[in-house]
């Protein structure tokens, strides 16, 4: 089997009335398209730079992942998520089974982002929360950016109140440190952590700077509560916050080469660490599924950014377009079904994509 072609664009599902004000809804997404000289077509989520990547693909074994990465294609991880695709297409399986499955449906989190930003009270915060708890989601994630984080704790206490404890409904904090308008002194984060402690939350992320190990390793040596990071960040930075003993669990962005997610998530497992992707949403999740299902230590998936009151089977409905049978995931009981058709999961509808294509 040979490349014979590289395609990349994106493609734009129109919204429907109903859609509120398009917030929270997700209808685009990039494509990168490889066909073969088989008719076998592999589909990656992203667009890709065409000259460059054809350089290394066209002609080429599409089954020579390894040397395509070497020969500089884990610049652009569309393209090796395509590849990827073509793999479990030719197998005859998908790639979760083609690499080992460990599980065949994902608990998922919802990072709770309101339009309305610090103008929400604690209180409807938590009121939106136990929406979702009704709903059937077990797990939220919430930023802890107001000037006074004990403010943000108090949203984690009302949810314990209205909702229950942390096996009814986990609550993990996202500081982002260097990107919430202000960055923590070691003796806030130390504060934080203990009051988040108290009201039973999952973990606290990325509370300083992005790329600082030894005050994330220092805060994680003093609490209990877990301490994770390492989202948007390029492969080569991940043995230094192992080493470093930074997290107890860390967090590549779920959008990338599939092959360095499971070689970090190798890495922390030999650390002792877990690996749960810092997520995202729509087709990028797709991938995400894919690999997470097959790593032991990714107990759950990021849906980002949820817009409440929205759910997220609301959110991908746009997408659903391009894909046969209309539906691009199942979600039951606050956990997606991991997609089972041959490659990525995910039976693409090749009218709907020309249809829908705007570049």
């Amino acid at each position: 089997m040979k490349i014979t072609s590289v395609e990349s664009f994106r493609v734009e599902v129109p919204f429907e009335l109903g859609q509120q004000n398009k917030a929270g809804y997700y209808n685009s997404t990039g494509i990168t398209r490889l066909r073969t000289d088989t008719g076998i077509t592999g589909y990656g989520f992203s667009q890709s730079e065409i000259e460059p990547v054809s350089r290394i693909l066209v002609g080429q074994d599409p089954f020579a992942i390894e040397r395509h990465l070497e020969a500089g294609l884990d610049q652009w991880y569309g393209a090796e998520n395509a590849l990827w695709d073509i793999a479990g297409k030719a197998a005859g399986l998908p790639l979760c089974r083609l690499w080992g499955m460990y599980r065949s449906s994902m608990p998922v989190y919802l990072t709770c982002v309101w339009p309305r930003g610090t103008d929400i009270t604690p209180r409807q915060q938590a009121e939106e929360v136990r929406r979702y708890a009704e709903a059937g989601y077990r797990a939220v994630k919430l930023q802890i950016h107001r000037p006074d984080f004990m403010e943000d704790v108090e949203v984690v206490r009302l949810i314990r109140q209205l909702v229950g404890g942390r096996e009814r409904m986990e609550v993990m904090l996202d500081r982002t440190g260097q990107y919430s308008g202000n960055t923590w002194d070691y003796g806030t984060a130390l504060k934080a952590a203990r009051a988040l402690e108290e009201v039973e939350a999952t973990w606290l992320e990325e509370p300083f700077a992005r790329g600082d190990v030894e005050l994330s390793a220092r805060l994680r040596q003093e609490v209990d509560l877990a301490i994770t990071g390492g989202e948007h960040q390029p492969f080569s930075v991940y043995p230094g916050y192992l080493k470093g003993g930074s997290f107890d669990i860390v967090q590549p962005h779920c959008a990338n080469v599939f092959r360095h997610l499971k070689a970090v998530a190798d890495m922390a497992e030999s650390f002792g660490m877990e690996c749960i992707f810092h997520g995202s949403h729509g087709m990028d999740l797709i991938g995400a599924f894919q690999v997470g299902a097959t790593i032991r230590t990714c107990r759950i998936l990021e849906l980002v950014y949820t817009a409440p009151p929205v759910r997220p089977e609301e959110a991908w409905a746009p997408l659903g377009a391009l894909v046969k049978g209309g539906n691009l995931f199942v979600v039951k009981d606050g956990c997606v079904e991991i997609p089972q058709a041959p490659g990525l999961g995910v039976e693409i509808d090749e009218e709907a994509i020309e249809r829908y294509r705007v570049g």
